[in-house]
């Protein structure tokens, strides 16, 4: 089925020849491996590279998480302290509402929070808020709504730190603040302990190149923004929530990135990786070009490969197919150069063995029909000779015993000559000037054996046609039958006409006896005969007519030859055409 398939596609794109055939399997066999192979090492890439960028991002945010957590660890430690007698007593007086004392503890808290600002880059601000909203910070001292700052707080996993999320402070700075409790023992109440933490410390945090379209950001719990690039979208609910930020690749406002994500315990926070996909398959441009180049490299290479080597594979197939369709056309003169030893040189010297072996039986077969052609001469001479000298001698000794000499001189010359032109010196072809004289002599002969009666007339519309040269004894047989088979059998008296002239560069002889004439059937049968469409085992049988229309086609070719047309009781007509191209 499959090979029917691969016929019919072939026969209808028209790939006939060897050499397209050739060159068609040659860059299949060639091209396909380096094309699987191209695209095959082109996903690995593709895939390697992509594993490598989610690598990164993974190590980016690990590594995030990591210095996210020892930052805000070291605050924690700091709010989560243990009972402070500077920071007691100054609650104490400042509960107290005794400011004048207080001053001294406010400076060494003052001076202890300035030193942490100073050691922590990125933390703006670390304040004490009283259950009052009072508030005592770095900055100073200023009054905040501390139920509205109590409702931004939410616990981290462990439930003793809080953190707001991202809010202008009161300086109207972007920030974060983590916030504990602390519990003064000679206080009252508690009191809140925070430490505002600029937002530029996430994005420094996170500044890490991917890529320009590449970018990090952090978000909750709750998939609400933490930090952003686009500072606007901070505080929104993230539209790549859910239920988390699991790994995957998405499509965000018409571009394709690959999510990478973290959680850190200690914040509850998620650190998200965003690689621009363009971007990392960008980098396969020049894995790409490098494919596409090696492909169109070795496809050249195959294309002129598989061009080489139909050419050197077809090349002597096409030139045994020339010599072979010369040799067919019977130009037995071709020869192949043969070079190599493979199987097309060995087909080559079959081919010329083959034309050898042709050249020796066509010089054979020539040679024997010359030999049959000399033999079928002399098998029709043989068969005039006897007969006719028996009669003719035997006509002229009855002239002599009835002391008609001049009769007898004159069918003696008569038949000297006509045996003279017989033998024509062993040559086989006569002019038709000869072989006219030939004939005449002959029905001389004959009428006077017959005692005149039939009369003869010989016409030569076209005397040039005289000096051509024709095969010997043409005619003579033909004027035989006309003689014996036409004009004897009958009572009337009889014609023979001998009429030659030229025709569309051919010369023709015509025949035409007013005699018995041939029976429809009969002509039919004689004409297949002679043509070769009818096969007859009887080799006598129109001897006179076969051997000469097998003379002239052997002499001039297949359109040289014999036709009888005939009129049963009225007339017969045998026409005689030689194909001028082989007349001399």
């Amino acid at each position: 089925m499959f090979n029917n398939l691969i016929k019919k596609l072939f026969n209808r794109i028209e790939i006939h020849t060897i050499r397209t055939k050739l060159i068609i399997s040659f860059l299949v066999i060639g091209l396909l491996p380096i094309l699987l192979f191209g695209l095959l090492s082109f996903n690995i890439y593709r895939g390697a590279i992509n594993d490598r960028i989610s690598d990164y991002s993974q190590e980016m945010v690990n590594r995030m998480e990591r210095d996210l957590e020892d930052y805000i660890s070291e605050i924690e430690r700091f709010l989560s302290r243990e009972q402070d007698f500077y920071i007691n007593q100054f609650i104490k007086l400042t509960q107290a509402n005794d400011f004048r004392n207080n001053r001294k503890y406010a400076f060494r808290i003052w001076e202890d929070f300035n030193n942490l600002k100073q050691m922590k880059p990125g933390l703006e601000d670390i304040a004490i808020t009283f259950q009052d909203g009072r508030r005592i910070s770095s900055y100073g001292t200023f009054n905040i709504d501390l139920e509205a700052f109590k409702a931004k707080m939410y616990p981290n996993l462990s439930g003793d730190i809080y953190i707001t999320p991202p809010y202008k402070s009161y300086f109207q700075q972007e920030v974060i603040t983590i916030v504990s409790s602390y519990y003064p023992e000679i206080a009252e109440e508690n009191v809140l302990i925070s430490a505002d933490i600029d937002l530029d410390v996430l994005a420094n945090l996170t500044d890490f190149n991917l890529g320009k379209k590449s970018y990090f950001l952090i978000a909750d719990q709750n998939g609400d923004i933490i930090y952003h690039p686009e500072k606007e979208k901070i505080g929104e609910r993230s539209l790549l929530y859910n239920d988390g930020f699991p790994d995957r690749k998405i499509s965000l406002n018409g571009e394709q990135y690959l999510l990478t994500s973290t959680f850190s315990k200690s914040t509850g926070w998620y650190i998200i990786s965003m690689a621009s996909a363009d971007e990392v398959e960008a980098e396969l441009n020049y894995i790409t070009e490098l494919t596409i180049y090696m492909t169109g490299t070795i496809l050249l290479l195959i294309i002129l490969l598989a061009l080489y080597l139909s050419s050197s594979l077809s090349r002597p197939i096409q030139k045994l197919q020339e010599l072979t369709h010369r040799a067919s056309e019977n130009d037995l003169s071709v020869k192949i150069d043969i070079s190599g030893d493979d199987e097309i040189a060995e087909l080559g010297q079959s081919f010329n063995k083959m034309i050898r072996r042709i050249n020796k039986l066509m010089e054979q077969n020539v040679k024997e029909q010359k030999l049959l052609r000399q033999l079928e001469m002399q098998s029709l001479d043989n068969q005039i000779k006897p007969h006719f000298i028996y009669n003719t001698l035997d006509l002229i000794i009855g002239l002599l015993e009835n002391k008609d000499f001049d009769r007898a001189t004159h069918m003696v010359e008569a038949l000297g000559k006509f045996f003279r032109l017989s033998l024509s010196h062993g040559k086989e072809m006569v002019l038709i000037r000869n072989e006219i004289k030939h004939v005449k002599n002959y029905l001389f002969i004959q009428q006077f054996r017959h005692g005149e009666e039939y009369e003869y007339i010989i016409d030569i519309e076209d005397l040039e046609i005289m000096d051509k040269h024709i095969p010997k004894l043409i005619l003579q047989p033909i004027v035989e039958n006309s003689i014996y088979h036409g004009l004897l059998p009958t009572e009337k008296k009889g014609l023979i006409i001998v009429k030659g002239y030229r025709e569309d560069k051919n010369i023709y002889f015509k025949i035409v006896d007013n005699g018995a004439g041939i029976s429809a059937a009969k002509v039919k049968e004689i004409n297949k005969i002679l043509t070769g469409e009818l096969e007859t085992n009887d080799q006598q049988k129109y001897f006179g007519l076969r051997n000469v229309d097998q003379r002239l086609k052997l002499m001039y070719g297949g359109s040289s030859g014999l036709t009888v047309e005939s009129i049963k009781g009225e007339k017969t007509v045998v026409t005689i055409r030689i194909d001028q191209r082989g007349g001399r």
